[in-house]
């Protein structure tokens, strides 16, 4: 049971947080000594990690399903609004869907090699690094720090706080270059821009720069890569701010989960855990994955994606010299 809970919770953290639930799924087990889970299990543990992805955005996708049956319950914009952001969400799953198609069964055999998991956790990362460098080369106000626990601002177009239901609040903050994004303190810090930003800026999201994003997801099939990292990356090298490139990107991620669960569905027979075990992953798995949505957002509201790159290369170059030295 309790190894069904770890897995659950890894699955869960690492699934939203830039840092490869693939990876993790398959080198944790192997490090804990335990038996890597069924793929009957993995699909369980998606399915869990899909709730909480729905829960955090049960607004929005209540206000998608409006937007096509009642229309009138939104209003003529707000209804079209909708429509278009998702329009863009269903072009830009075409690519993931084409690549996981002809591609699944080669990234099947790569997350089944724990030490092979590893190195392209780390090789990915300069994926990440490349996107933070570019935008911080890139950035129209003064360059804040970027180093890890660090406020940074000035750098997003038009980040912003989102709520859940993708509702509007609170009044609009400018950049020292008078656009919408993040507004600097006298004292060095930053206030997050108004969730009025972030909103307009998914609401004017151009089709090439979506498109772009859902080819970033395809990525996101090599193991270690993270769909989260490598899609808000991409976000990044469009000009896109951190936090509308997460909300998209986590949108993004359930017609993928949905797509790539229902495809292995058929797996759920050959179980080996125990009843109380499927449960309790999944449970696990849920729970945890609405936090780590929760806790992304709100982080890249004020920092960047470095605290993430840091760890993915010490853990990754711990995990390799780990399993290149105990094998079994």
């Amino acid at each position: 049971m309790l190894r069904a809970i770890v897995l659950g919770i890894v699955q869960g953290i690492t699934e939203f947080l830039p840092i490869s639930s693939s990876a993790h799924l398959s080198i944790v087990p192997r490090l804990l000594g335990h038996a890597a889970p069924t793929l009957a299990f993995e699909v369980l543990l998606h399915f869990g990690t899909l709730a909480a992805v729905a829960a955090y955005f049960a607004r929005d996708l209540w206000a998608f399903l409006l937007c096509l049956v009642a229309p009138g319950r939104l209003g003529p914009e707000e209804a079209a609004t909708r429509r278009r952001l998702l329009g863009l969400l269903v072009l830009a799953s075409v690519p993931a869907a084409v690549v996981g198609f002809l591609l699944q069964d080669w990234a099947d055999e790569q997350t089944a090699r724990p030490l092979r998991a590893s190195v392209w956790l780390v090789l990915t990362t300069a994926i990440m690094i490349a996107a933070e460098l570019y935008a911080r080369s890139h950035r129209p106000g003064p360059a804040p720090a970027t180093a890890p626990g660090e406020l940074e601002g000035g750098e997003e177009e038009a980040a912003g706080l989102w709520t859940s239901g993708g509702t509007r609040s609170g009044g609009e903050l400018r950049s020292p270059s008078g656009g919408p994004g993040t507004a600097r303190a006298r004292s060095g810090t930053t206030a997050p821009a108004s969730a009025t930003d972030a909103q307009r800026e998914l609401d004017r999201l151009p089709v090439a720069k979506a498109a772009g994003i859902g080819l970033g997801q395809a990525l996101a099939l090599i193991p270690g890569t993270s769909r989260s990292g490598v899609t808000i990356s991409v976000g990044l090298f469009q000009g896109v701010s951190r936090e509308a490139a997460a909300r998209f990107s986590f949108l993004l991620s359930i017609p993928a989960i949905l797509g790539a669960g229902i495809l292995k569905l058929d797996e759920l027979g050959n179980a080996t855990e125990a009843p109380a075990e499927l449960v309790a992953g999944t449970l696990a798995a849920a729970v945890s994955g609405f936090l780590a949505v929760s806790f992304l957002i709100r982080l890249l509201r004020t920092r960047t994606l470095w605290p993430f790159i840091w760890y993915r290369l010490a853990a990754g170059g711990l995990f390799v010299l780990l399993l290149s030295t105990v094998r079994s």
